[in-house]
């Protein structure tokens, strides 16, 4: 059988349920729980279709070297037992007359008593083994993708520039599970684990004074660190991107003061004159800087009468007009308003 011929096959009957297995950890990892989807019903992001991509052709290469006699191996040395199963069944002299696309079919159900051992073995080693570390890789890749470290919490063990942080042990516990909670996908630093806590000594009041104080001392130790592997994490799966960027240059000091005077005169002016709903929704903004404002999408929606992707597009809008603008300046000027 020809290369092609062969990834052909490998694609018709391996591809189906390996997109499904796929399915949850791209979500988890590069979604945070929400639908995966890209220009037509049928693709996902360009993103995920990428890493799903290299995946398959990554199979493919890993069968076809199995196919010529390197069979991975157990601990004992042993060839595993579920990769020579699948070398037989796909050499086997009947295995050209088999019904490709109804054995992919079979490969994306769960497994069941009866089915052809080939079938189980594939779906264990070709399906679920490829993808045992899925999540944790695609989030590993994305987050130095955007300038984070690959191991954030390696690096605050051993660099030389947070050994300030490594003072206080339990801060310093507690500073990595945070970090390291935010890669994850979890949402809020300051939700700390009940286990840490009992293993620290520390009552929650206490733990999260603490985690506040080393996230500060962190942000001004490394600056570059804490955006890229604290701030970019949080509200990640909210609308407000309250993280900055320092500017650079000369010409960046001058754009960005035109922004913030052509932002505050627009302010000023819904002020002055604008609608009462986007005032309070632009009050109930800077509110969430300090305290996440999980149903200010949903409120959006209800208020202005939209979808909620429509919602969430409005409110990442005014999100980048009140930055411009400056939170202090916005927040002053629209809570106190509401207030009256």
């Amino acid at each position: 059988m020809s290369e092609a011929d062969a990834f052909y096959a490998y694609h018709s009957l391996v591809w189906p349920a390996l997109r499904d297995a796929a399915r949850g950890p791209l979500i988890r990892a590069r979604h945070h729980g929400r639908p995966c989807s890209g220009v037509d019903v049928d693709r996902w992001c360009d993103e995920c279709e990428q890493t799903m991509g290299d995946q398959k052709i990554a199979g493919f290469e890993d069968l076809r070297e199995v196919l010529q006699g390197k069979v991975r191996r157990t601990r004992a040395g042993e060839p595993l037992r579920e990769m020579s199963m699948i070398v037989e069944w796909v050499t086997s002299p009947t295995a050209a007359a088999e019904d490709i696309d109804g054995l992919a079919r079979l490969l994306r159900r769960q497994p069941s008593a009866g089915e052809p051992a080939g079938v189980r073995a594939a779906r264990a080693q070709l399906v679920h083994y490829r993808l045992l570390n899925l999540e944790a890789q695609v989030r590993r890749e994305d987050a130095v993708a955007r300038g984070a470290s690959a191991r954030p919490e390696r690096d605050l063990k051993q660099a030389k520039w947070a050994a300030p942080l490594r003072v206080d042990s339990a801060a310093f516990d507690l500073l990595v599970d945070a970090v390291v909670r935010l890669r994850n996908g979890h949402q809020d630093p300051h939700a700390i684990p009940g286990a840490l806590l009992d293993q620290l000594g520390l009552d929650l009041a206490t733990a999260r004074r603490l985690l506040r104080e080393e996230l500060d001392l962190l942000r001004s130790l490394r600056r570059d660190f804490f955006m890229a592997n604290v701030a970019l994490y949080l509200h990640a799966d909210q609308p407000l991107p309250w993280q900055t960027v320092p500017e650079s240059n000369p010409e960046d000091l001058v754009i960005r003061a035109e922004e913030e005077t052509m932002a505050r005169k627009a302010l000023s002016a819904i002020l002055a004159e604008g609608d009462r709903t986007v005032r309070l929704l632009l009050a109930r903004i800077c509110a969430a800087a300090s305290k996440p404002d999980s149903q200010l999408v949903a409120w959006t929606a209800t208020q202005f009468g939209v979808e909620s992707d429509e919602a969430e597009t409005l409110v990442r809008g005014w999100v980048k007009q009140v930055c411009q603008a400056g939170l202090d300046w916005t927040a002053k000027r629209f809570e106190a308003k509401t207030v009256q």
